[in-house]
C-alpha cells in the first residue's frame, strides 16, 4: 500500500504525496515554529501523528475519487480521530503520571483539532475526548490506520522517544505557568489552555504549509529579517531627522532612549509618550535593537481597534530595505465559515489560501486581528498564534483595547512573554493601569522604556482644551451650527465622532455648504484602506495649503480612526465626548508640531440623545469623563488630559467595569465569564469526564468570543483597482483549483476590503448589493452600494447603518 496524503495535478501530470512524507514535514514545520518556546518535541509529535487516520485503503480510494472528479463527499473520511485514540490509549493510562496524562491530552487535542477546534467538555457535558475514544473503530478503520501508520510512517520506539521528551517539556512549561499564576489556580489553568491552543496552532501551521507547498509544487519562502542590516538602514534614514525645534528635540531624546532600552531582556515593557512624540519610529528603533541582540524572528506592530493602520505601515515601509518585508493584514478577504465543524473532517481550500503571518518578518495588523488570533475559534486565526512566538510585538495605543477582554488579554500577554519568548511593548500616551486589576499584566523590572521631565512633557501642550459640555448637550443641528461658527474664525477643523452615523450625518450637512466652508473630507471604516489612504494624502496636501493661504478652509469629519497613528494637524478639533484617553488622542491632531503660530483649540462637546446601545465602552467612558470634569473643578490647576486626570479616569473606569473585564456573556440561561470558562472551570461535568485533566470548551468559547457585539465579514469593494481584482477573482471562480493564483489575488484584494456586520450582510444580500464567490467564502460589493465620499451606502440617500434597530 502506498499510503497517500494528497494528490494534485501539475503540468498535466498526476502527482502523489506519501503520507509519510507529509507527516514528517508537518512534524518538522510544527516543531520549528515552537522551538524557541522549548516545545520542539511536543509540537513534533503532534504534527507526526495528526494524519494517522489517513493510513487506510478507504482514504486512498477517497483521494482517487476526488482527483478524478468522481462522486465523493469532500471531507467524508474521518481522519483525525485515529491519532487521538492512539495517543490517549497508549499514554493516558491508570498508571500514567500526572505529567504524562496532561501531555497526552494537550497533544491529543492538537491532533483532533487540526481542522477545527472542539470542546473538551461542551455546555451539555459531552466529553470530546470520550467521544473520540468511544467512536466505532470499524467505521473509521482505526486498527488498519494504526497498524499501517506504525509500519510505514513512524515506529512506536520513535513515538515513545518523542513522548518522553514532550513530557519533560510540558512539566518545565507548567512550572513557569505556576509562577505566572502566583497561587491563583484559575490563572494557571487559563494559561494551560493557551498552551493547548499554541500546540494546535503549530500543527495547523505545519499541515497547511506542507499541503500548500505540495499542491502548488513550490516551497513557500519564509523571509528572514537581517536585523543588523535593517538596523543600519533605519539609523541612516533616521539621521536625516533634524532636532531643530523644541518638540523635535524631545522626539529625538525619546528615540534615543528607545535605542538604549533595546538591550533589555525579553519581557513586557511600557512606552509612555505624549501624542505626537513619534512613538511609531521610536518603538521600531527599540524593536530593531532588541530583535538584533535577542535574535528574534519578526517584528509585529499592532494598531488600535478602530484606527487606520495605513499610515503606520507606510512609515514602517519607508524605513526598511524593501517593502516586501512588510505584511499589512487588516482583513481576511476569504471568509471562513463560522459554523465550521471539526467532526465533518472537512479540508476546505480556504485553509490553504488564508493569509499567513510566517512569510514576512514584519507584520502590521490590528487589535481585532491579534485578539481573534488569541481567542477566536476559526482555524485561520488559531493557526497564526504560533507566528507570535519569538517576536517583538508593539501594541500601539493600547488604551483602545476593548475593556471586556482586558483580563484575558493580560493573561495572553503574560503567556507570550514568559512561555513564547516574545517581547511585548505596550505603547500609549494614556497608559491604563493593567497591573492593578485582578488578573494583572506582569511587567518586567524597569518596565518604563522612556522617562520625560516635566519640561519635556510641557513641550507637547500645543492646544488649549476647552470644555463645552453641559448636562443637556447639543443635537446634530446645534453641532452643525457650532462647527460653522468655528470655521468663520479658524482655518482648519477636525470633528471626531463616536459613530459612523454621526460622522456621515454631520458631513452631509456641512458638505452642502462646501463652497462657503471650504474643502470637505470624510473618514471612516466604511471606506476601504485604499480609499482612506487616497483621502488622507489629499487631506494632507490641503492642510499644507491652508497653513500658507489664510482664506483657505479645510474640514474633515471622521470617526475615531484618526485618533492614533495618523499624522495630520488642524488648528481646531471638536471631539464628541468619550473617554479622557480619546480626548488626549484628539488633542494630538491639533497643532501637532506647532505649525499654527496662533495656537490650537480642542473643544469637548456632548451630543444629545447619542445612540450608544451597542457601544457600552464609550458610554461608560463618557460617564467616567463626567466625573473627571467634576473633579477638575476642585483642582487649582491642571487640564483634562494631564497625568492626574488620566489616572483619575482609569481609576473610575476600572472600578465601574471590574466585573466586565472578564468578558461576561449570557448563554441563554445564566451570565457566564468567558475568562473563567477558559480557566478550566468544570461546568456540566459528567462523572466519566473526571479522568481527564482538561475540560475547556475551546470551540464554544471561540464562537462566543467577539471583539464587537456582532459577527463581521470582509467584503471586497469596487474602488479603484479593486474592480480589476474582482474581475480576476470572477475568472478564477470555477472550482478555484489554481490555489496559487487565488492566494495572489486575495492578497491584492486586501486594500479594497471593508468589514460589515451580519445585519448589514443580510440587508445587502436581500437588496442585491452583494455578490458571492468561492462557495460563498468571498463577498463582493456592488458599485451602487459604495459612495466615493463616504464608502459603504445602499444609495445616495440612505446608509446601511440607518437600518439598525
Amino acid at each position: 500500500m502506498k499510503l497517500l496524503a494528497h494528490i494534485t495535478e501539475y503540468n498535466g501530470n498526476r502527482i502523489e504525496q506519501s503520507l509519510k512524507d507529509h507527516c514528517l514535514k508537518t512534524a518538522e514545520y510544527s516543531a520549528k515554529a515552537l522551538q524557541p518556546c522549548g516545545l520542539y518535541s511536543t509540537a513534533y509529535l503532534a504534527g507526526l501523528l495528526h494524519d494517522m487516520g489517513k493510513a487506510t485503503e478507504k482514504f486512498e480510494r477517497y483521494l482517487d475519487y476526488i482527483f478524478q472528479g468522481r462522486s465523493a463527499v469532500r471531507g467524508s473520511v474521518n481522519h483525525t480521530f485515529a491519532g487521538v485514540i492512539y495517543l490517549l490509549e497508549r499514554y493516558h493510562t491508570e498508571n500514567a503520571t500526572a505529567w504524562e496524562k496532561l501531555t497526552s491530552e494537550i497533544i491529543g487535542y492538537a491532533i483532533g483539532a487540526h481542522h477545527g477546534l472542539f470542546d473538551i467538555v461542551d455546555p451539555d457535558g459531552k466529553d470530546g475526548f470520550l467521544h473520540r475514544l468511544n467512536k466505532d473503530r470499524a467505521e473509521i478503520c482505526y486498527v488498519e490506520a494504526r497498524d499501517n501508520f506504525l509500519e510505514i510512517v513512524a515506529c512506536e520506539e520513535e513515538i515513545d522517544r518523542y513522548f518522553r521528551l514532550a513530557v519533560k517539556e510540558t512539566e518545565a512549561v507548567f512550572q513557569k505557568l505556576k509562577d505566572i499564576g502566583e497561587n491563583d489556580s484559575n490563572i494557571v489553568w487559563f494559561q494551560v489552555g493557551m498552551l493547548t491552543r499554541l500546540i494546535a496552532s503549530a500543527v495547523m501551521h505545519g499541515d497547511r504549509k506542507d499541503t500548500s507547498e505540495f499542491m502548488d509544487q513550490e516551497v513557500i519562502e519564509e523571509k528572514t529579517l537581517k536585523w543588523e542590516e535593517e538596523k543600519k538602514i533605519f539609523e541612516e534614514k533616521l539621521s536625516a531627522f533634524k532636532a531643530d525645534t523644541p518638540i523635535n528635540k524631545v522626539r529625538s531624546d525619546i528615540s534615543d532612549q528607545c535605542l538604549r532600552a533595546g538591550n533589555r531582556k525579553t519581557g513586557i515593557y511600557r512606552l509612555d509618550v505624549p501624542t505626537g512624540g513619534g512613538k511609531t519610529l521610536s518603538a521600531m528603533r527599540f524593536a530593531l535593537e532588541h530583535g538584533l541582540l535577542n535574535e528574534k524572528k519578526r517584528m509585529i506592530f499592532i494598531i488600535p481597534l478602530l484606527s487606520v493602520l495605513d499610515q503606520n505601515a507606510k512609515d514602517i515601509k519607508e524605513y526598511v530595505s524593501e517593502k516586501g518585508l512588510v505584511l499589512e493584514h487588516h482583513s481576511n478577504v476569504m471568509n471562513e465559515p463560522e459554523d465550521q465543524d471539526e467532526l465533518q473532517e472537512k479540508e476546505d481550500d480556504h485553509e490553504y489560501v488564508s493569509i499567513s503571518w510566517n512569510e514576512e518578518p514584519i507584520i502590521v495588523s490590528t487589535m481585532v486581528q491579534i485578539l481573534n488570533i488569541l481567542f477566536k475559534a476559526k482555524t485561520s486565526f488559531v493557526e497564526r498564534m504560533q507566528a507570535l512566538t519569538d517576536s517583538v510585538i508593539v501594541i500601539d495605543e493600547v488604551q483602545s483595547l476593548p475593556k471586556k477582554v482586558t483580563a484575558m488579554f493580560n493573561m495572553a500577554i503574560n503567556f507570550l512573554s514568559e512561555i513564547c519568548n516574545t517581547t511585548v511593548i505596550l505603547s500609549s500616551a494614556t497608559q491604563p493601569c493593567f497591573e492593578d486589576i485582578k488578573w494583572p499584566i506582569r511587567f518586567s523590572e524597569g518596565a518604563e522604556i522612556v522617562s520625560l521631565t516635566k519640561e519635556q512633557k510641557k513641550v507637547f501642550e500645543r492646544a488649549e482644551i476647552i470644555d463645552k459640555t453641559d448636562k443637556y448637550g447639543m443635537d446634530i443641528e446645534q453641532l452643525y451650527g457650532f462647527c460653522k461658527g468655528l470655521m468663520s474664525e479658524r482655518r482648519t477643523l477636525l470633528v471626531i465622532c463616536n459613530t459612523k452615523n454621526e460622522a456621515r450625518e454631520l458631513f452631509e450637512k456641512l458638505v452642502k455648504d462646501e463652497e462657503k466652508n471650504g474643502v470637505m473630507f470624510h473618514l471612516s471604516t466604511s471606506m476601504c484602506q485604499a480609499h482612506r489612504m487616497n483621502v488622507l494624502e489629499e487631506l494632507k496636501e490641503e492642510l499644507k495649503k491652508a497653513q500658507i493661504t489664510q482664506d483657505r478652509r479645510v474640514i474633515c469629519i471622521s470617526t475615531q480612526i484618526v485618533e492614533a497613528g495618523v499624522d495630520i494637524s488642524f488648528d481646531t478639533v471638536v471631539r464628541l465626548e468619550a473617554g479622557i484617553d480619546n480626548l488626549a488622542q484628539a488633542a494630538g491632531r491639533c497643532n501637532r508640531s506647532g505649525e499654527y503660530s496662533y495656537g490650537g483649540k480642542v473643544y469637548l462637546v456632548k451630543l444629545k440623545n447619542e445612540k450608544l446601545r451597542m457601544l457600552k465602552d464609550i458610554q461608560t467612558s463618557k460617564d467616567c469623563t463626567d466625573q473627571v470634569i467634576y473633579g477638575l473643578k476642585n483642582r487649582k490647576d491642571g487640564t483634562l488630559i494631564d497625568d492626574v486626570s488620566v489616572n483619575e479616569f482609569y481609576k473610575h473606569f476600572f472600578s465601574e467595569t471590574k466585573k466586565d473585564l472578564f468578558y461576561r456573556y449570557n448563554d441563554g440561561y445564566d451570565e457566564i465569564s468567558l475568562a473563567y470558562l477558559l480557566a478550566n472551570k468544570r461546568q456540566n461535568l459528567r462523572k466519566e469526564s473526571e479522568g481527564f485533566v482538561l475540560h475547556q470548551p475551546f470551540k464554544t468559547a471561540g464562537k462566543v468570543f467577539e471583539v464587537f457585539e456582532e459577527n463581521t465579514v470582509d467584503v471586497i469593494v469596487p474602488f479603484d483597482e479593486g474592480e480589476k481584482v474582482i474581475q480576476r477573482l470572477r475568472a478564477l471562480d470555477i472550482g478555484y483549483t489554481d490555489m496559487k493564483k487565488l492566494k495572489e489575488n486575495i492578497r491584492k484584494a486586501k486594500p479594497y476590503t471593508i468589514q460589515i456586520f451580519e445585519y448589514q450582510r443580510k440587508i445587502l444580500l436581500e437588496n442585491g448589493y452583494l455578490e458571492t464567490m468561492m462557495d460563498n467564502n468571498i463577498y463582493v460589493l456592488s458599485k451602487d452600494a459604495y459612495d466615493k465620499s463616504c464608502g459603504l451606502t445602499v444609495s445616495k440617500e440612505k446608509s446601511v447603518e440607518e437600518y439598525i434597530i
